[in-house]
Order: structure tokens, then C-alpha cells, then sequence
């Protein structure tokens, strides 16, 4: 369908395809033209959004994100959650250091009847979550007319917003711009309804796809990324530049702006005439880690390709952000921030790890547009699995790093597993929600992240390990490809996991989901000891030691196996006899427990649960494993590794007390 111009003009379709030549559905479309005003800290913009109802339903009114309006005062809902779960964040500000945004009209366009129609005196403030009068971060307007589906509407919208002091992910310290969820920015209309949730601490972000093709004026010093390809550069007369960046195909704008920027550029080859440009932004105290941030991005490049499909944009851009300007490790559509201490050691897995998880944002969430606010896990789960999944091609296990004194020390003899990532979160804090909740609404910020993250990733590797590792790439390669530029739900997943799986996997998967229990499968007991001779009448003839159709067999052996955790999963258990002779056992897991009986010339000697170590998700691996044998030296590690706990702890008493 040919997209047309004119706003209001009615059209078949109730959904807006690609259009040659552009990557993505044109559903929200922004041609945007801002100026810094450095001085002020202001940011002045006129927006230009062509938007089309892709519903079934006829629209009385539009509703929009007002992001900064979250920074305005102590009492909006962003606030007031952030200082709940720690130190008040506004505790210093000054009048100066509040942001804020105001909307100054909004006007129709290109429509005959309707042009130049002012809807600013409809706009209200919404509190859709909490009602909570003093936060405004969402707004509506009405409409002169119902917005019929596949109607096309373009308005203007004239706005000023103030840079706030960092608090999260935008904002300004000294000559480092950050700027993110800084335009109004319309919501997704979805299931009969507006889905335009306030701005919340845990939550991000949720929009429909389209174009942006935005022109940023800022003093001519600043070197600049933002999303998408910069096609003009213009050096103005009164010492400002003007830069214009345009990109389709994505659901949001993010740009960066500083003097001190050091700029690097590499290109990553797909094929021959497929390429993508990769740009890094450099604090000029970090320049010793400019490769390490570059190969780090190639890597991501590299191998998300056979996993997710090659990435479809030109450029890339990564961000070193500036220190104290809560602006590290956030994602935006071809740009995302990273993030780095002066002293990070080489194999300390920073700042790789954490650029590695932000470019797999590229696909969760910038790609695969789910709904941050109600199904993080999508987001972020996938992120944290593809972070340690191509950390570990890439660079191998981790080294094992401690911080003393602000000083990072890495013990090379000690690597981390890829099976330890993540499972300590779980067993700290995965039991205080279910994953599937809305963002918000986790007990708090160690259990969101516990959840969203970390349990996430755990369900996923296990389910790895039980599909078996090209299975699980099969299933994930076709949930990415097949789902780009839309809005997948968890219902989406279990699909593609069931169709791939050969049968119906949503029993396992809801208990990750929406159950609070934990994965704990242990040996109990082994028992073992020579068979009994059978003594006494069979029939009428007595028999004082009688061994009928066991002559070979010597012993009787038990094992003891038990699911002390709530989650079932299928598990294997491995049995080991004294003469060598081994048996590999499959238990549902369904029961509390199974025992397993063995008569032979020889006696069980260990058992071990999971032995393959499908079962990532386990939250305690050291009940997996029983000898009859027992380890006298076992005794001796746990005490010497706790009197070198103690040593420790004696001696920071002893340099603060002295």
C-alpha cells in the first residue's frame, strides 16, 4: 500500500507495511527540527508526527509520553519510586538542575478541512498506573473527529524541554550531553486501548515502529552520535553546526553530544557491499580501552549474525559515557551507551561485557519491539543470555575479579563458568516475584533485576541445555527473524518453543514465569549392601539359603533421589558401580523423589544428579553428587577457605580500628 501525505485521508489497510526501500513498518513517522541552547540548557523543537490508527477501532483522542516531565519535581512517580529503593535522588537539586518538558501546541496538518486545527486546549495530563496527580509524564489530546482505522494523521507539535541534572539515562553534567525520552512522543494503541504507561524507576520504554529523520543545531565544538546515518553537516555563522540524522525502521531517537569526545570509526564486512559502520564515542580518559570497546562491538556484529539474523542497519554507534552521568548501559535504536572504570583489567569482562549486552539490545528490544513496561524479560532476559552466551565465544570464561580499595584485582588462576552466571541473583532474590510482572511492580529494584535478568537468562540456557545447543539456535533464529518490527508477546515465544520442541513446552515454561519456586534436584541417599540369601518355604519346600535366579548378583543397591524445589523439569541421573560399570538413569521429576534399585556382582559406589548439567536453573549444585566413599579432605577445604575469610575480615578491623 502507498503510504499518502495527507492527514485524516481514510485507507483500506489496517496496517501499514514496509515500503520499498525502508526496513520497517511506517506506523510513527517524526521529521524533527531542535536546538540546544547550551547557555540554558534548553533544548527548543518543532516535530512533524504523520501517524496511522493500524486498529480496528475509531480514535476519539492520541496519547503521548512527556519522559522528562519525571525529573520536574520530588513528587512524580519516577521519584518517588527512586527514592523508595535508595537515597532520595533529587536530595541535592537545585532549581537549575529540575528538566522538565512542555508542550506548546499541537496543530493538524495537511488536511483541507482540518489545517491549522489547535488541539493544545484538549491536552490533559494522565496517571494511567497510579493516578498520581503531581506525575506527568503521559498526556492526551482530542481529536475533532474520530481517527478512523487506517487513517493517516500529521500534526505539528511545538515543545521546549529542560536538560535535567543525571538522574537516569538523560541529562547533562558539565559538557556531556546525554539525551534520551526527550520528545513527545505518541504511544502504542493496542488491544482496544492506549498503551502509554507513566514514566516508572524500573520500567523502559515501549512505540511503534517508523522514520525519523531528525536535524540537530548545537555549538559547532560538539562532536555528536545520535540513531541513524548523519547524511549533512552544516557549519553555521553564529559557531553552531547543524546535523542532520535520519534512520527507518526503528521506535525511538537518542543522540549524545560533547566537546571531549574522542571519535573512532570501523567498519564490520558482512559481505561484499555489506557493510555497517561502527562508531565509537571516547572519553579521553579511557582512550587506553579503545580497542578493547571496538572489538567487543565486532564481536557482537560477529556472532549475533548465525544467532539472530545479520544486523540490518548501516551504522552502529557506542557511547563511552561520561563519569557520574547515570547514563551507562542503556540501549536506543543503532546507539547504546556502555560503560567503564580508569582501572578495568584486561579479562575482568569490563567494559566488554556490558557493550556485548547492550549491542544484543539491537535485536531485544530494538528489533524485536516488545513491551518493556509489561514483559521486561523479554527484553532483558534475552540480552543477559546473548551477553554471556558471546562473551564466552568471544573471550572464553571470565577471570574471577575483586575490589579492594576502589582497586580491581583479578585472580587469573580463577574463572568464572558460563553455568555461574546469574544463578546466585536467582537463589538470592528470584523468590520474591514471578517473572512475567510488569516492571514496577517487582518488590523492588534487586528483585526486578533478578528477575527481568537473571532468571530470565537462566530459563533460557536451561531450556538450551535440555533442547540440546543447535535446536536452541534453530528456535531462536526463527523467534528473531521471524518477529522483527513488531510487537512479540510472551505467547509468541511459547509458539516458536513448542513448534520446535515437537510438543507443547508451556507447562515448563510457565513455571519459570509465573511461579515463584526454584529449581533444587539432589541426591539423598545411597545404599548398598550384600544381597540377602532368601530363607524359608516356598511352596511346601523350606529352603534354609536360597538365591534362585540371582546367583550372579552379590549386592543390592539403592539411590535415593529428591526435587527439593518447586520447579519440575525432566532431569538424568548417573549411577556408578565399584567394579567401574556405570548406568545413565531419566527421571520426569514429577514426584518428590524416585529411588532407583540395582542387584549385581558389585555395589554402588556414587551417584550423580544432573550429570550433564542441563539444569542450569539449580539453584544449589552441591547436593547433586553422593559418594559411599567419603572425601576426608572435604572437611579440610570448607575450613581453610573460612579461616581465610576470617584472616580478611581481622585484618580490615584491624587497619580502620587501629
Amino acid at each position: 500500500m502507498k503510504l499518502v501525505t495527507a492527514g485524516l485521508v481514510f485507507a483500506a489497510a489496517l496496517s501499514i507495511p514496509c515500503l520499498p526501500g525502508t526496513l520497517g513498518p511506517q506506523t510513527a513517522n517524526y521529521t524533527m527540527d531542535v536546538r540546544l541552547d547550551v547557555k540554558h540548557r534548553t533544548i527548543n523543537g518543532r516535530e512533524v508526527l504523520m501517524w496511522t490508527n493500524t486498529s480496528p477501532d475509531s480514535l476519539a483522542s492520541l496519547w503521548f509520553h512527556l519522559y522528562w516531565n519525571a525529573f520536574a519535581n520530588s513528587g512524580t512517580t519516577f521519584m518517588t519510586e527512586a527514592g523508595l529503593s535508595g537515597p532520595d535522588p533529587a536530595g541535592n537539586f537545585r532549581k537549575e538542575d529540575w528538566g522538565w518538558i512542555r508542550v506548546d501546541s499541537i496543530k493538524i496538518l495537511k488536511d483541507p478541512a482540518l489545517e491549522g486545527f489547535d488541539l493544545t486546549p484538549s491536552l490533559k495530563f494522565e496517571q494511567p498506573d497510579d493516578r498520581n496527580p503531581l506525575d506527568r509524564t503521559v498526556a492526551s489530546v482530542g481529536l475533532p473527529r474520530p481517527l478512523a482505522p487506517g487513517e493517516t494523521i500529521v500534526l505539528e507539535i511545538r515543545w521546549e524541554g529542560r536538560v535535567p541534572k543525571p538522574v537516569s539515562r538523560t541529562g547533562v553534567i558539565n559538557d556531556y550531553y546525554f539525551i534520551g525520552q526527550w520528545f513527545p512522543k505518541i504511544g502504542v494503541y493496542q488491544d482496544g486501548g492506549w498503551n502509554c504507561h507513566q514514566y516508572h524507576r524500573e520500567s523502559e520504554f515501549f512505540a511503534d515502529y517508523g522514520t525519523y529523520d531528525v536535524t540537530l543545531t548545537l555549538p559547532a565544538s560538539f562532536v555528536v552520535g545520535a540513531t541513524g546515518r548523519r547524511t549533512a553537516l552544516t557549519r553555521n555563522a553564529d559557531g553552531t553546526a547543524t546535523h542532520r540524522y535520519v534512520q527507518d525502521g526503528v521506535h525511538d531517537f537518542a543522540w549524545t553530544a560533547s566537546p571531549r569526545f574522542l571519535e573512532y570509526r570501523q567498519r564490520f564486512e558482512f559481505a561484499p557491499g555489506r557493510t555497517t559502520e561502527v562508531n565509537l564515542l571516547l572519553q579521553p580518559e579511557h582512550r587506553r580501552l579503545k580497542d578493547r570497546y571496538l572489538k567487543a562491538v565486532m564481536s557482537g556484529l560477529k556472532l549475533a549474525a548465525p544467532l539472530l539474523g545479520d544486523y540490518p542497519y548501516d551504522t552502529i554507534t557506542c557511547v563511552d559515557p561520561a563519569y557520574r552521568s547515570h547514563s551507562g548501559g542503556m540501549e536506543y535504536p543503532t546507539l547504546f551507551t556502555a560503560g567503564a572504570h580508569f582501572l578495568d583489567p584486561e579479562g575482568s569482562g569490563n567494559p566488554e561485557a556490558v557493550t556485548i549486552h547492550e549491542f544484543g539490545h539491537s535485536y531485544f528490544y530494538g528489533l524485536l519491539g516488545s513491551n518493556e513496561f509489561e514483559h521486561p524479560w523479554l527484553d532483558e532476559g534475552f540480552a543477559t543470555f546473548f551477553e554471556s552466551k558471546v562473551s564466552n565465544l568471544a573471550y572464553g570464561p571470565w577471570t574471577y575479579t575483586r575490589t579492594y580499595f576502589g582497586i580491581p584485582v583479578l585472580f587469573r588462576g580463577v574463572r568464572i563458568p558460563l553455568e555461574a552466571s546469574g544463578i546466585s541473583e536467582v537463589r538470592r532474590s528470584a523468590v520474591r516475584d514471578v517473572l512475567q510482572r510488569r516492571a514496577w511492580e517487582f518488590q523492588d529494584g534487586t528483585s526486578y533485576g533478578a528477575n527481568s535478568y537473571q532468571k530470565g537468562e537462566v530459563m533460557l540456557r536451561t531450556l538450551e541445555r535440555l533442547l540440546g545447543e543447535k535446536a536452541f539456535a534453530a528456535l531462536l533464529r526463527d523467534y528473531s527473524l521471524g518477529r522483527w518490527f513488531t510487537h512479540p508477546r510472551p505467547e509468541d515465544f511459547y509458539a516458536v518453543v513448542s513448534r520446535h520442541a515437537g510438543r507443547d513446552l508451556s507447562p515448563l515454561l510457565d513455571q519459570f514465569l509465573h511461579g515463584s519456586g526454584v529449581c533444587d534436584y539432589a541426591l539423598s541417599r545411597i545404599d548398598s549392601r550384600r544381597l540377602r540369601t532368601v530363607r524359608g518355604f516356598v511352596g511346601e519346600n523350606y529352603r534354609n539359603d536360597w538365591n534362585a535366579g540371582r546367583a550372579e548378583a552379590a549386592f543390592e543397591s539403592e539411590v535415593l533421589v529428591e526435587r527439593r524445589g518447586e520447579i519440575r523439569l525432566p532431569v538424568d541421573v548417573w549411577v556408578k558401580f565399584e567394579d567401574g560399570r556405570t548406568v545413565r538413569e531419566t527421571w520426569d521429576g514429577e514426584y518428590l523423589w524416585k529411588r532407583f534399585r540395582y542387584e549385581g556382582p558389585s555395589q554402588v559406589v556414587q551417584a550423580v544428579v544432573d550429570p550433564g548439567f542441563k539444569l542450569v536453573a539449580d539453584i544449589n549444585r552441591t547436593n547433586n553428587s553422593l559418594s559411599r566413599k567419603p572425601n576426608r579432605l572435604a572437611p579440610w577445604k570448607w575450613t581453610v577457605e573460612w579461616l581465610g575469610w576470617l584472616q580478611h575480615a581481622l585484618e580490615f578491623f584491624a587497619i580502620f580500628g587501629g
